[in-house]
């Protein structure tokens, strides 16, 4: 049975800041790029090698959801 009422708006647990920057490892692709990584969840960290053309995150943060990574590339 369909209901009356109309839904307005998002969860409170929606992100509503819209699109954000691309992570370091997504930019560059045509070059050899050096990404740090830092789990601050679980307070891991890991230095990426990226070769070109990759776009991978670290896997780490696709295994676990829930944390939250930073990434960062030197200039």
């Amino acid at each position: 049975m369909a209901s009356s009422e109309r839904v307005v708006g998002a969860a409170e647990n929606v992100d509503k800041r819209g699109p954000s920057e691309p992570e370091p490892y997504e930019t560059d692709l045509d070059e050899r790029r050096v990404i740090y990584a830092y789990c601050c969840t679980c307070e891991e960290t890991e230095t990426l090698l990226l070769e070109v053309g990759d776009d991978s995150p670290w896997a780490h943060d696709t295994s676990n959801a829930s944390h939250e990574v930073e990434y960062w590339r030197e200039a």
